[in-house]
C-alpha cells in the first residue's frame, strides 16, 4: 500500500520538525544544572508551527482537496436521473 503525500504537506512538516528542533536547542531545561533543551516547549511549538502552516496553506487530505480545478464535486445533472 502506497501513500501519496503532497509535496506541500512534506514541507511543512520538516519545517515544523526544524523549528522544534531549534527550540530544542536553544532552551533550557527547567531543572537546574541541566544544558539541555526542553522537549515540551519543543514539542509543542512544532505543534504550532505545523498547525499554522496547515492553515495559512490550506493543506489538507479531505475529500474537498481533492474535489479538482473547479472547486466543488461533481453533481449529477438532472438529466441522467434512474426515475421514469
Amino acid at each position: 500500500m502506497n501513500l501519496y503525500i503532497s509535496p506541500i504537506n512534506g514541507m511543512i512538516f520538516v519545517a515544523g520538525c526544524v523549528i522544534g528542533y531549534v527550540v530544542y536547542r536553544h532552551s533550557k531545561n527547567g531543572q537546574l544544572g541541566s544544558a539541555t533543551g526542553d522537549p515540551a516547549a519543543a514539542i509543542a511549538c512544532a505543534v504550532a508551527v505545523v498547525t499554522l502552516l496547515a492553515f495559512l496553506f490550506g493543506a489538507a487530505g479531505g475529500p474537498s482537496a481533492q474535489a479538482g480545478e473547479g472547486g466543488s464535486p461533481a453533481t449529477p445533472s438532472p438529466s441522467t436521473s434512474t426515475y421514469p
